[in-house]
């Protein structure tokens, strides 16, 4: 039977960790300046921080994958 990867070592673990920064920071930033409406500047910032960060680490994890599906592509000869 094979063990499930734990989150602490999956490749995903940047992105997971940006979706919960962005529900914190969200939540925290709404406790600190308790409008009646939702404080959109930063619920904004929280939103692309955490988008950012999922796409740079979808890019690395792509990347990674690519890297080491073809390990002899940089030694073909193209002539």
């Amino acid at each position: 039977m094979k063990k499930k990867k734990k989150l602490i070592n999956s490749q995903w673990r940047l992105s997971v960790m940006a979706l919960a920064a962005f529900i914190g920071g969200s939540i925290g930033s709404q406790l600190i300046f308790l409008p009646d409406v939702p404080h959109l500047p930063s619920i904004y910032g929280w939103v692309t921080g955490s988008v950012l960060m999922v796409a740079a680490n979808a890019i690395y994890v792509l990347y990674k994958k690519k890297k080491s599906n073809n390990p002899g592509n940089e030694k073909q000869n193209h002539g």
